[in-house]
């Protein structure tokens, strides 16, 4: 479930002042297998809100029901709802131009239909990433996929890999990693084109990631 608060913290940072650093913009949040819960959502962003007010010192309140109003939730159970949708997506962009982060959580739920060949599956994978990609750099979006984990056996021992194959890890431009052991939390950044490899550990609080120090 670790991905699922990082989408959540994701999509309340997005809403931090630009005074603060942040983008003070808005998030769409694609939700193909029914994870999101919006208390859950609440949680994080007004405490990231909270937090805001405090840094800014100032007797302006951020309205919580603005806050959400910035918040923009799809849900697209099936493929062929999943694939309607993203076609539909620069339309949905032009009607909704402060959308700065696009979470899709999760790529690979929609393709467990076993309606479709892996050939079949594999082309409309690259054809969809290839648009997201294309949107993502002409309306300077940042697109965040959530993908599961699995087991891959090998000839003595199984290694744990992302679901939808190697080439499709490949394909991501950056590739961060998310674990948990011994009630520990760490993000690994395994893939990225302008830094190094790097962990860091962190846990989950009730108002949202925090740092592990």
């Amino acid at each position: 479930m670790l991905q699922i608060f990082g989408s959540l913290q994701l999509c309340a940072s997005v809403q931090v002042p630009k005074v603060l650093g942040g983008l003070q913009s808005e998030s769409l949040y694609i939700d193909t297998n029914t994870n999101f819960t919006l208390c859950r959502f609440k949680e994080i962003l007004f405490a990231s809100l909270a937090k805001c007010q405090r840094l800014l010192d100032t007797s302006i309140a951020i309205s919580e029901e603005d806050a959400l109003k910035k918040f923009h939730y799809i849900k697209t159970i099936g493929l062929e709802k999943f694939c309607s949708f993203l076609n539909q997506l620069p339309n949905y962009l032009t009607e909704y131009p402060n959308v700065k982060l696009i979470v899709i959580d999760s790529i690979a739920f929609p393709f467990k239909e076993g309606s479709i060949s892996l050939k079949q599956r594999t082309g409309l994978l690259f054809r969809l990433m290839a648009d997201l990609h294309k949107l993502a750099v002409d309306k300077q979006i940042a697109v965040v996929l959530t993908n599961e984990m699995s087991n891959r056996l090998g000839l003595s021992t199984g290694a744990l890999v992302g679901a939808l194959g190697d080439a499709w890890a490949h394909r991501c431009n950056i590739r961060l990693l998310l674990c948990s052991d011994n009630n520990e939390s760490c993000a690994v950044l395994a893939k990225s084109n302008n830094a190094p490899e790097a962990a860091v550990k962190f846990k989950i609080t009730r108002e949202g990631i925090r740092d592990a120090n």
